[in-house]
Protein backbone atom coordinates (compact mmCIF):
# COMPACT_ATOMS: atom_id res chain seq x y z
CA UNK A 1 0.00 0.00 0.00
CA UNK A 2 1.23 3.01 -1.30
CA UNK A 3 1.79 5.92 1.84
CA UNK A 4 -0.40 8.19 0.32
CA UNK A 5 -3.30 6.11 0.52
CA UNK A 6 -3.35 4.98 4.51
CA UNK A 7 -3.07 8.95 5.07
CA UNK A 8 -6.36 9.67 2.56
CA UNK A 9 -7.84 6.70 4.02
CA UNK A 10 -7.93 8.33 7.53
CA UNK A 11 -8.35 11.47 6.54
CA UNK A 12 -11.10 10.68 5.21
CA UNK A 13 -12.70 8.75 7.51
CA UNK A 14 -12.57 11.64 10.34
CA UNK A 15 -14.02 13.76 8.12
CA UNK A 16 -17.16 11.78 7.80
CA UNK A 17 -18.90 12.42 11.00
CA UNK A 18 -18.73 15.97 10.08
CA UNK A 19 -21.47 14.90 7.73
CA UNK A 20 -23.52 13.64 10.90
CA UNK A 21 -25.37 15.70 13.74
CA UNK A 22 -25.03 18.27 14.79
CA UNK A 23 -23.11 19.41 11.59
CA UNK A 24 -25.37 17.55 8.82
CA UNK A 25 -22.45 19.04 6.08
CA UNK A 26 -23.82 15.62 3.76
CA UNK A 27 -21.29 17.05 0.78
CA UNK A 28 -18.33 16.41 3.55
CA UNK A 29 -19.96 13.24 3.61
CA UNK A 30 -20.22 12.45 -0.06
CA UNK A 31 -16.63 13.43 -0.39
CA UNK A 32 -15.16 11.42 2.39
CA UNK A 33 -17.04 8.27 1.23
CA UNK A 34 -15.60 9.18 -2.66
CA UNK A 35 -12.36 8.51 -0.92
CA UNK A 36 -13.33 5.08 0.23
CA UNK A 37 -14.71 3.94 -2.52
CA UNK A 38 -11.67 4.78 -4.37
CA UNK A 39 -10.08 2.72 -2.11
CA UNK A 40 -11.88 -0.30 -2.94
CA UNK A 41 -12.50 0.27 -6.42
CA UNK A 42 -8.41 0.25 -6.95
CA UNK A 43 -7.72 -2.38 -4.29
CA UNK A 44 -5.90 -4.98 -5.84
CA UNK A 45 -5.79 -7.82 -2.99
CA UNK A 46 -8.26 -8.77 0.20
CA UNK A 47 -5.55 -7.62 2.39
CA UNK A 48 -5.12 -4.36 1.02
CA UNK A 49 -8.95 -3.71 0.40
CA UNK A 50 -8.98 -4.66 4.69
CA UNK A 51 -6.71 -2.28 5.79
CA UNK A 52 -7.87 0.54 3.66
CA UNK A 53 -11.72 -0.46 4.88
CA UNK A 54 -9.89 -0.94 9.07
CA UNK A 55 -7.67 2.50 8.40
CA UNK A 56 -11.07 4.53 7.64
CA UNK A 57 -13.48 3.32 9.85
CA UNK A 58 -10.89 3.67 12.66
CA UNK A 59 -10.63 7.14 12.00
CA UNK A 60 -14.18 7.33 11.66
CA UNK A 61 -15.09 6.17 14.69
CA UNK A 62 -12.38 7.73 16.60
CA UNK A 63 -13.66 10.87 15.34
CA UNK A 64 -17.47 10.12 15.80
CA UNK A 65 -17.89 8.84 18.57
CA UNK A 66 -14.66 10.67 20.52
CA UNK A 67 -17.36 11.35 23.11
CA UNK A 68 -16.58 8.09 25.04
CA UNK A 69 -13.89 9.45 26.82
CA UNK A 70 -16.70 12.33 28.32
CA UNK A 71 -18.06 9.21 30.31
CA UNK A 72 -14.82 7.10 31.18
CA UNK A 73 -12.62 10.68 31.70
CA UNK A 74 -15.07 12.81 33.37
CA UNK A 75 -17.90 10.52 35.14
CA UNK A 76 -16.08 7.02 35.46
CA UNK A 77 -12.47 8.23 36.94
CA UNK A 78 -10.31 6.82 34.14
CA UNK A 79 -7.01 8.97 33.82
CA UNK A 80 -6.67 11.00 30.30
CA UNK A 81 -3.68 8.79 29.55
CA UNK A 82 -5.73 5.78 29.73
CA UNK A 83 -8.99 6.73 28.36
CA UNK A 84 -7.46 8.37 25.14
CA UNK A 85 -6.02 5.20 24.07
CA UNK A 86 -8.94 3.49 25.41
CA UNK A 87 -11.35 4.78 22.75
CA UNK A 88 -9.23 4.12 20.37
CA UNK A 89 -8.79 0.59 20.77
CA UNK A 90 -12.97 1.28 20.86
CA UNK A 91 -13.29 2.31 17.49
CA UNK A 92 -9.93 0.13 15.90
CA UNK A 93 -12.70 -2.72 17.45
CA UNK A 94 -15.16 -1.61 15.95
CA UNK A 95 -13.17 -0.94 12.68
CA UNK A 96 -13.15 -4.71 12.05
CA UNK A 97 -16.32 -4.93 11.38
CA UNK A 98 -16.46 -3.20 8.15
CA UNK A 99 -12.75 -4.49 7.21
CA UNK A 100 -14.20 -7.98 7.21
CA UNK A 101 -16.84 -7.29 5.15
CA UNK A 102 -15.13 -5.89 2.99
CA UNK A 103 -12.39 -8.07 2.70
CA UNK A 104 -15.24 -10.68 1.90
CA UNK A 105 -16.07 -8.29 -0.87
CA UNK A 106 -13.01 -8.80 -2.82
CA UNK A 107 -12.71 -12.26 -1.96
CA UNK A 108 -16.08 -13.53 -3.57
CA UNK A 109 -16.32 -11.04 -6.49
CA UNK A 110 -13.12 -8.95 -6.46
CA UNK A 111 -14.07 -5.83 -8.93
CA UNK A 112 -16.99 -7.43 -11.02
CA UNK A 113 -19.68 -5.43 -10.13
CA UNK A 114 -17.75 -3.42 -7.54
CA UNK A 115 -20.50 -0.14 -8.32
CA UNK A 116 -23.21 -2.65 -7.15
CA UNK A 117 -20.88 -4.65 -4.68
CA UNK A 118 -19.57 -1.92 -2.72
CA UNK A 119 -22.92 -0.40 -1.66
CA UNK A 120 -23.83 -3.88 -0.84
CA UNK A 121 -21.27 -4.39 1.64
CA UNK A 122 -21.55 -1.24 2.76
CA UNK A 123 -25.34 -1.86 3.82
CA UNK A 124 -23.91 -5.34 4.89
CA UNK A 125 -21.66 -4.10 7.69
CA UNK A 126 -24.07 -1.36 9.03
CA UNK A 127 -26.76 -4.13 9.34
CA UNK A 128 -23.89 -6.72 11.31
CA UNK A 129 -22.50 -3.72 13.32
CA UNK A 130 -26.64 -3.12 14.38
CA UNK A 131 -26.68 -6.31 16.07
CA UNK A 132 -23.42 -8.51 16.61
CA UNK A 133 -22.26 -8.16 20.40
CA UNK A 134 -25.43 -6.20 21.09
CA UNK A 135 -24.96 -3.91 18.34
CA UNK A 136 -23.95 -0.69 18.11
CA UNK A 137 -26.44 1.03 15.36
CA UNK A 138 -24.50 4.80 15.60
CA UNK A 139 -22.43 6.63 12.58
CA UNK A 140 -24.78 5.24 9.70
CA UNK A 141 -24.01 7.23 6.14
CA UNK A 142 -27.50 7.49 5.90
CA UNK A 143 -28.24 9.13 9.19
CA UNK A 144 -26.43 12.23 7.66
CA UNK A 145 -30.03 12.64 5.07
CA UNK A 146 -32.16 13.58 7.79
CA UNK A 147 -32.54 16.97 6.29
CA UNK A 148 -31.64 16.46 2.39
CA UNK A 149 -34.04 15.22 -0.40
CA UNK A 150 -32.98 11.37 1.05
CA UNK A 151 -34.86 11.48 3.70
CA UNK A 152 -38.37 10.85 1.86
CA UNK A 153 -37.22 7.29 1.50
CA UNK A 154 -36.66 6.94 5.50
CA UNK A 155 -40.13 5.86 5.65
CA UNK A 156 -40.24 3.54 2.67
CA UNK A 157 -36.19 1.59 3.30
CA UNK A 158 -35.05 3.39 6.25
CA UNK A 159 -31.86 5.13 6.58
CA UNK A 160 -30.16 1.59 6.10
CA UNK A 161 -31.73 1.60 2.68
CA UNK A 162 -30.69 6.16 2.34
CA UNK A 163 -27.25 4.37 2.83
CA UNK A 164 -27.79 1.92 -0.30
CA UNK A 165 -28.94 4.62 -2.57
CA UNK A 166 -25.85 7.20 -1.23
CA UNK A 167 -22.90 4.81 -1.66
CA UNK A 168 -24.60 3.91 -5.16
CA UNK A 169 -24.49 7.40 -5.74
CA UNK A 170 -20.92 7.78 -4.94
CA UNK A 171 -19.80 4.75 -7.09
CA UNK A 172 -21.80 5.92 -10.03
CA UNK A 173 -19.65 9.35 -9.63
CA UNK A 174 -16.71 7.20 -9.65
CA UNK A 175 -17.46 5.49 -12.46
CA UNK A 176 -18.33 8.65 -14.30
CA UNK A 177 -15.02 9.90 -14.21
CA UNK A 178 -13.20 6.49 -14.87
CA UNK A 179 -15.28 5.96 -17.96
CA UNK A 180 -16.89 9.19 -19.22
CA UNK A 181 -20.35 7.48 -19.66
CA UNK A 182 -23.26 9.67 -18.48
CA UNK A 183 -25.58 6.49 -17.39
CA UNK A 184 -23.44 6.34 -14.28
CA UNK A 185 -25.50 9.55 -13.04
CA UNK A 186 -28.94 7.78 -12.96
CA UNK A 187 -28.63 6.98 -9.47
CA UNK A 188 -28.64 10.76 -8.75
CA UNK A 189 -32.66 10.15 -10.05
CA UNK A 190 -33.30 8.79 -7.00
CA UNK A 191 -32.54 12.06 -5.29
CA UNK A 192 -35.30 13.90 -6.82
CA UNK A 193 -37.73 11.08 -6.04
CA UNK A 194 -37.17 11.18 -2.41
CA UNK A 195 -38.11 15.20 -2.39
CA UNK A 196 -41.29 13.45 -4.25
CA UNK A 197 -41.62 10.71 -1.43
CA UNK A 198 -41.74 13.41 1.22
CA UNK A 199 -45.15 15.04 0.67
CA UNK A 200 -46.69 11.49 1.66
CA UNK A 201 -48.20 10.85 4.78
CA UNK A 202 -47.86 6.83 5.63
CA UNK A 203 -49.48 7.22 8.44
CA UNK A 204 -52.59 9.10 9.94
CA UNK A 205 -53.91 11.37 12.94
CA UNK A 206 -56.54 9.83 15.52
CA UNK A 207 -56.15 11.73 18.70
CA UNK A 208 -53.71 14.17 20.16
CA UNK A 209 -51.95 14.38 23.48
CA UNK A 210 -51.29 17.21 25.93
CA UNK A 211 -47.81 15.97 27.19
CA UNK A 212 -45.02 17.37 29.22
CA UNK A 213 -41.55 16.10 29.59
CA UNK A 214 -39.46 17.28 33.00
CA UNK A 215 -35.91 17.76 32.65
CA UNK A 216 -34.60 17.67 35.98
CA UNK A 217 -30.71 18.55 35.48
CA UNK A 218 -29.39 16.89 37.96
CA UNK A 219 -25.54 16.67 38.16
CA UNK A 220 -24.29 13.74 37.05
CA UNK A 221 -21.57 13.19 39.98
CA UNK A 222 -24.39 13.95 42.63
CA UNK A 223 -27.18 11.53 41.50
CA UNK A 224 -26.56 8.39 43.10
CA UNK A 225 -25.60 10.06 46.46
CA UNK A 226 -28.17 8.90 49.08
CA UNK A 227 -28.67 12.71 50.37
CA UNK A 228 -29.99 13.42 46.99
CA UNK A 229 -32.78 11.29 47.14
CA UNK A 230 -35.19 13.47 48.16
CA UNK A 231 -34.29 16.56 46.71
CA UNK A 232 -34.50 14.79 43.39
CA UNK A 233 -38.17 13.77 44.24
CA UNK A 234 -39.15 17.30 45.44
CA UNK A 235 -37.68 18.38 42.18
CA UNK A 236 -39.53 16.33 39.97
CA UNK A 237 -42.98 16.65 41.86
CA UNK A 238 -42.34 20.71 41.99
CA UNK A 239 -41.85 20.49 38.13
CA UNK A 240 -44.63 18.12 37.70
CA UNK A 241 -47.27 19.44 39.31
CA UNK A 242 -47.13 22.88 37.37
CA UNK A 243 -48.45 20.58 34.11
CA UNK A 244 -51.45 18.66 36.19
CA UNK A 245 -53.08 19.74 32.73
CA UNK A 246 -51.31 17.36 30.70
CA UNK A 247 -52.39 13.92 29.52
CA UNK A 248 -48.83 12.73 29.80
CA UNK A 249 -45.65 14.06 31.72
CA UNK A 250 -42.70 12.33 30.97
CA UNK A 251 -39.28 11.39 33.35
CA UNK A 252 -36.23 10.96 31.81
CA UNK A 253 -34.30 7.44 32.35
CA UNK A 254 -33.58 6.78 36.39
CA UNK A 255 -35.09 9.60 36.78
CA UNK A 256 -35.59 8.13 40.30
CA UNK A 257 -32.12 6.89 41.87
CA UNK A 258 -34.80 4.71 44.42
CA UNK A 259 -35.23 1.06 43.54
CA UNK A 260 -39.57 0.39 42.41
CA UNK A 261 -39.93 -1.12 45.59
CA UNK A 262 -38.53 1.40 47.08
CA UNK A 263 -40.63 4.27 45.38
CA UNK A 264 -44.06 2.70 45.47
CA UNK A 265 -44.94 4.61 48.98
CA UNK A 266 -43.97 8.21 46.75
CA UNK A 267 -45.67 6.58 43.71
CA UNK A 268 -49.15 5.88 45.46
CA UNK A 269 -49.30 9.50 46.30
CA UNK A 270 -48.81 11.05 42.94
CA UNK A 271 -51.16 8.76 40.96
CA UNK A 272 -53.98 9.58 43.22
CA UNK A 273 -53.20 13.25 42.30
CA UNK A 274 -52.90 12.16 38.79
CA UNK A 275 -55.81 9.92 38.80
CA UNK A 276 -57.51 13.23 39.94
CA UNK A 277 -56.51 15.56 37.01
CA UNK A 278 -56.69 12.63 34.63
CA UNK A 279 -52.60 12.70 33.84
CA UNK A 280 -50.46 9.75 32.88
CA UNK A 281 -46.65 9.93 34.51
CA UNK A 282 -44.21 7.83 33.07
CA UNK A 283 -40.46 7.82 34.53
CA UNK A 284 -37.40 5.52 34.44
CA UNK A 285 -36.36 3.63 37.39
CA UNK A 286 -34.73 0.40 38.23
CA UNK A 287 -36.59 -2.30 38.80
CA UNK A 288 -35.77 -5.10 41.03
CA UNK A 289 -36.99 -8.59 41.61
CA UNK A 290 -38.49 -9.28 44.95
CA UNK A 291 -37.34 -11.94 47.20
CA UNK A 292 -38.89 -15.36 46.67
CA UNK A 293 -39.40 -14.80 42.71
CA UNK A 294 -36.99 -16.89 40.12
CA UNK A 295 -34.61 -13.93 39.56
CA UNK A 296 -34.91 -12.65 43.46
CA UNK A 297 -32.32 -9.56 43.78
CA UNK A 298 -31.75 -8.98 39.86
CA UNK A 299 -32.08 -5.68 38.26
CA UNK A 300 -33.93 -4.06 35.34
CA UNK A 301 -33.50 -0.92 33.44
CA UNK A 302 -36.96 0.09 33.76
CA UNK A 303 -39.82 3.23 32.80
CA UNK A 304 -43.34 2.65 34.46
CA UNK A 305 -46.42 4.01 33.97
CA UNK A 306 -48.93 5.27 36.85
CA UNK A 307 -51.89 7.50 37.32
CA UNK A 308 -54.66 7.22 34.60
CA UNK A 309 -52.24 5.10 32.81
CA UNK A 310 -50.36 1.78 33.48
CA UNK A 311 -47.45 -0.46 32.13
CA UNK A 312 -44.07 -1.32 32.72
CA UNK A 313 -41.15 -1.77 30.44
CA UNK A 314 -37.61 -3.03 31.08
CA UNK A 315 -35.20 -2.61 28.92
CA UNK A 316 -33.79 -4.68 25.87
CA UNK A 317 -30.74 -3.13 24.30
CA UNK A 318 -28.41 -2.94 27.05
CA UNK A 319 -25.46 -0.97 26.91
CA UNK A 320 -22.03 -2.33 27.49
CA UNK A 321 -19.80 -1.36 30.56
CA UNK A 322 -23.13 1.90 31.26
CA UNK A 323 -25.27 -1.37 31.99
CA UNK A 324 -23.62 -4.82 32.29
CA UNK A 325 -19.82 -5.19 32.10
CA UNK A 326 -18.62 -8.37 29.80
CA UNK A 327 -16.40 -10.76 31.12
CA UNK A 328 -17.31 -8.88 34.55
CA UNK A 329 -15.79 -11.79 36.85
CA UNK A 330 -12.27 -11.00 35.26
CA UNK A 331 -12.28 -7.12 34.72
CA UNK A 332 -14.64 -5.51 37.90
CA UNK A 333 -12.40 -3.33 39.66
CA UNK A 334 -9.42 -2.75 37.15
CA UNK A 335 -10.21 0.84 36.78
CA UNK A 336 -13.66 2.56 38.46
CA UNK A 337 -14.94 3.05 35.04
CA UNK A 338 -15.97 -0.93 34.93
CA UNK A 339 -17.48 -0.42 39.02
CA UNK A 340 -20.36 2.28 37.94
CA UNK A 341 -23.22 2.32 39.25
CA UNK A 342 -25.71 0.52 38.49
CA UNK A 343 -23.69 -1.70 35.81
CA UNK A 344 -25.52 -4.95 36.67
CA UNK A 345 -28.58 -4.80 34.53
CA UNK A 346 -30.36 -7.97 33.09
CA UNK A 347 -32.09 -7.24 29.77
CA UNK A 348 -35.85 -7.31 29.51
CA UNK A 349 -37.72 -9.83 27.57
CA UNK A 350 -37.64 -8.42 23.28
CA UNK A 351 -42.15 -8.84 23.05
CA UNK A 352 -43.35 -6.75 26.31
CA UNK A 353 -46.94 -4.62 26.45
CA UNK A 354 -46.95 -1.52 25.12
CA UNK A 355 -47.29 1.27 28.20
CA UNK A 356 -51.11 2.44 28.49
CA UNK A 357 -52.54 6.42 28.83
CA UNK A 358 -55.53 7.48 29.28
CA UNK A 359 -56.98 10.68 27.44
CA UNK A 360 -60.67 11.96 29.31
CA UNK A 361 -62.35 14.44 27.38
CA UNK A 362 -66.09 15.69 26.52
CA UNK A 363 -66.14 12.87 23.75
CA UNK A 364 -65.12 10.69 26.92
CA UNK A 365 -62.79 8.43 27.59
CA UNK A 366 -59.99 6.96 25.14
CA UNK A 367 -56.95 4.66 25.91
CA UNK A 368 -53.61 5.04 23.53
CA UNK A 369 -50.47 2.53 23.47
CA UNK A 370 -47.37 4.45 23.89
CA UNK A 371 -44.08 2.47 22.91
CA UNK A 372 -41.27 3.45 25.31
CA UNK A 373 -37.00 3.04 24.31
CA UNK A 374 -34.71 3.76 27.04
CA UNK A 375 -31.45 5.23 26.24
CA UNK A 376 -29.56 4.22 22.74
CA UNK A 377 -32.56 1.85 22.40
CA UNK A 378 -34.08 4.79 20.09
CA UNK A 379 -30.78 3.76 17.88
CA UNK A 380 -31.92 0.78 16.54
CA UNK A 381 -33.93 0.99 13.24
CA UNK A 382 -35.31 -2.62 13.91
CA UNK A 383 -36.48 -2.64 17.70
CA UNK A 384 -38.21 0.61 16.80
CA UNK A 385 -40.60 -0.08 14.33
CA UNK A 386 -41.06 -3.90 16.04
CA UNK A 387 -42.71 -2.31 18.66
CA UNK A 388 -44.18 0.87 16.72
CA UNK A 389 -46.57 -1.25 14.75
CA UNK A 390 -49.29 -0.65 17.80
CA UNK A 391 -48.36 2.37 19.08
CA UNK A 392 -50.08 6.08 18.54
CA UNK A 393 -47.36 7.19 20.13
CA UNK A 394 -42.71 6.84 20.88
CA UNK A 395 -41.36 7.81 24.10
CA UNK A 396 -37.36 7.72 24.73
CA UNK A 397 -36.27 8.59 27.68
CA UNK A 398 -32.33 9.23 28.49
CA UNK A 399 -29.47 10.34 30.63
CA UNK A 400 -26.96 11.73 28.59
CA UNK A 401 -25.76 13.16 30.99
CA UNK A 402 -22.35 10.80 30.81
CA UNK A 403 -21.55 12.87 27.65
CA UNK A 404 -21.46 16.43 28.75
CA UNK A 405 -22.24 18.90 25.75
CA UNK A 406 -20.21 16.69 23.19
CA UNK A 407 -21.30 14.90 19.72
CA UNK A 408 -22.76 12.31 21.79
CA UNK A 409 -25.90 13.72 22.91
CA UNK A 410 -26.66 15.84 19.49
CA UNK A 411 -25.99 12.41 17.69
CA UNK A 412 -28.27 10.85 19.60
CA UNK A 413 -31.33 13.29 19.57
CA UNK A 414 -30.22 13.15 15.43
CA UNK A 415 -31.24 9.00 15.76
CA UNK A 416 -34.23 9.73 17.83
CA UNK A 417 -35.67 11.79 14.84
CA UNK A 418 -34.79 9.74 12.03
CA UNK A 419 -36.69 6.46 14.09
CA UNK A 420 -39.86 8.94 13.95
CA UNK A 421 -39.81 9.82 10.46
CA UNK A 422 -39.01 5.82 9.51
CA UNK A 423 -42.26 5.11 11.53
CA UNK A 424 -44.37 8.48 10.93
CA UNK A 425 -44.96 8.29 14.30
CA UNK A 426 -44.78 12.05 16.95
CA UNK A 427 -41.70 11.17 19.36
CA UNK A 428 -41.33 12.83 22.91
CA UNK A 429 -37.88 12.53 24.46
CA UNK A 430 -37.13 13.39 28.18
CA UNK A 431 -33.60 13.35 29.46
CA UNK A 432 -31.87 14.81 32.51
CA UNK A 433 -29.66 17.32 31.21
CA UNK A 434 -31.04 17.29 27.41
CA UNK A 435 -31.86 17.32 24.79
CA UNK A 436 -35.58 16.94 25.69
CA UNK A 437 -37.73 17.47 22.74
CA UNK A 438 -40.95 16.70 21.15
CA UNK A 439 -40.66 15.46 17.28
CA UNK A 440 -43.08 15.52 14.73
CA UNK A 441 -43.59 12.15 12.09
CA UNK A 442 -41.61 14.12 9.86
CA UNK A 443 -38.84 13.72 12.14
CA UNK A 444 -38.61 17.64 12.43
CA UNK A 445 -38.41 19.14 16.50
CA UNK A 446 -41.61 21.07 17.37
CA UNK A 447 -40.12 22.30 20.84
CA UNK A 448 -37.03 21.48 22.60
CA UNK A 449 -35.00 22.55 26.28
CA UNK A 450 -32.36 24.81 26.46
CA UNK A 451 -29.22 22.36 27.36
CA UNK A 452 -28.28 22.03 31.18
CA UNK A 453 -31.27 23.87 32.35
CA UNK A 454 -33.93 22.83 35.04
CA UNK A 455 -37.21 22.97 33.11
CA UNK A 456 -40.09 21.39 31.67
CA UNK A 457 -41.48 21.12 27.96
CA UNK A 458 -44.92 21.58 27.10
CA UNK A 459 -46.70 20.64 23.61
CA UNK A 460 -49.39 18.56 21.53
CA UNK A 461 -48.64 15.65 20.46
CA UNK A 462 -50.41 13.68 17.79
CA UNK A 463 -51.53 10.15 18.29
CA UNK A 464 -50.91 8.61 14.69
CA UNK A 465 -51.88 4.65 13.17
CA UNK A 466 -50.94 2.89 10.50
CA UNK A 467 -47.56 1.79 8.90
CA UNK A 468 -44.95 2.68 6.78
CA UNK A 469 -43.86 0.95 3.70
CA UNK A 470 -40.25 0.80 5.90
CA UNK A 471 -42.26 -1.36 8.82
CA UNK A 472 -44.25 -3.56 6.17
CA UNK A 473 -41.40 -4.45 4.48
CA UNK A 474 -38.56 -4.32 6.76
CA UNK A 475 -35.41 -4.63 5.49
CA UNK A 476 -36.51 -7.85 3.05
CA UNK A 477 -36.11 -5.39 -0.20
CA UNK A 478 -32.26 -4.81 0.82
CA UNK A 479 -32.20 -8.64 1.37
CA UNK A 480 -33.55 -8.89 -1.51
CA UNK A 481 -31.12 -6.55 -3.53
CA UNK A 482 -27.84 -8.86 -2.02
CA UNK A 483 -29.27 -11.77 -3.38
CA UNK A 484 -29.19 -9.99 -6.58
CA UNK A 485 -25.97 -8.30 -6.37
CA UNK A 486 -24.79 -11.71 -5.53
CA UNK A 487 -26.52 -13.62 -8.26
CA UNK A 488 -25.37 -11.07 -11.10
CA UNK A 489 -21.59 -10.52 -9.46
CA UNK A 490 -20.94 -14.09 -9.18
CA UNK A 491 -22.23 -14.84 -12.61
CA UNK A 492 -19.84 -12.10 -13.63
CA UNK A 493 -17.12 -13.67 -12.13
CA UNK A 494 -17.77 -17.25 -13.22
CA UNK A 495 -17.75 -16.13 -17.12
CA UNK A 496 -14.84 -14.35 -17.05
CA UNK A 497 -12.75 -17.21 -15.08
CA UNK A 498 -14.17 -19.59 -18.35
CA UNK A 499 -13.31 -16.82 -20.74
CA UNK A 500 -10.11 -16.69 -19.22
CA UNK A 501 -9.88 -20.54 -18.68
CA UNK A 502 -11.06 -20.85 -22.71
Amino acid sequence: MKLWMPILMIIAGAVFPLALAPFFLWPLGILSLLVFVHGQFTATSARSAFWRAWLYSTAQFAAGVSWIYVSMHDHGGTPAWLAVPMVGIFAAFLATFPAFWFSLRFIFFRQFYAWLTIPVFWFLHEWFRSWFLTGFPWLFAGDAHLFTWLSGWAPVIGSYGISVILLLTVTGLWMLVKTRRPHWLLPLLLWPLGLALQSFDWTEKTGELKVAAVQGNIPQDDKWKREMVSPTINAYYQQTSDHWDADLILWPETAMTLLYDQFQPYQEELSAEALGTHTTIVTGIPYRYPRGTELAGEFHNSVIAFGYGEGIYHKQHLVPFGEYVPLEDQIRGLIPFFDLEMSSFLAGQKDQPLLKVGRFSQQGEQLYLIAPYICYEIAYPQLVTRMAENADLLITVSNDAWFGDSLGPKQHMALAQMRALETGRYLLRATNTGITALVDNKGHIITRLPYEQRATLTGTAEMRSGSTPYMLWNLWPLYGLVLLTFILAGVKKYRSRNLLNG
